[in-house]
């Protein structure tokens, strides 16, 4: 079973003329990109995801600011990561509830594995323990 975890998204440049990072399929992306989106102007006070996805594999780079985003296995187990570094990726694995907390209004991009599908989603804690 794949377990969360963060990807090193190589950062490349100099302070002095800024720098790139690069998401690759089968690279540094351990899954083809099916689609892209990207989270903004979210409030403090707002906390996002609390959802389970059956099928799809996901990377999340905070790519300004600062985020919290704890992952829950069905077994139980926390997996807690602070994502506030736009070169480091967090690996989210299928069957994982999460969390996302946003701070300072930061701006985020998610890579999936899979277009969007509505039946992909397990939106009800009690049916995510459960299944």
């Amino acid at each position: 079973m794949q377990v969360p975890h963060l990807i090193d998204l190589q950062k490349i440049g100099e302070e002095e003329i800024g720098y790139i990072s690069v998401a690759q399929a089968f690279s540094n992306v351990p899954f083809e990109i099916k689609r892209v989106y990207w989270t903004y102007n979210t409030p403090d006070s707002v906390e996002r995801g609390n959802h389970a996805h059956k099928n799809s594999l996901q990377l999340l780079v905070c790519l300004s600011g600062k985020m919290k985003v704890s992952l829950e296995s069905r077994e139980g187990k926390i997996y807690e990561f602070i994502l506030d570094d736009p070169n480091k990726g967090l690996f989210m694995p299928h069957y994982y509830w999460r969390k996302l907390k946003f701070y300072n209004k930061s701006i985020s991009i998610c890579l999936s594995s899979l277009d969007f599908d509505e039946d992909d989603y397990i939106r009800d804690y009690q049916n995510f323990l459960n299944s």
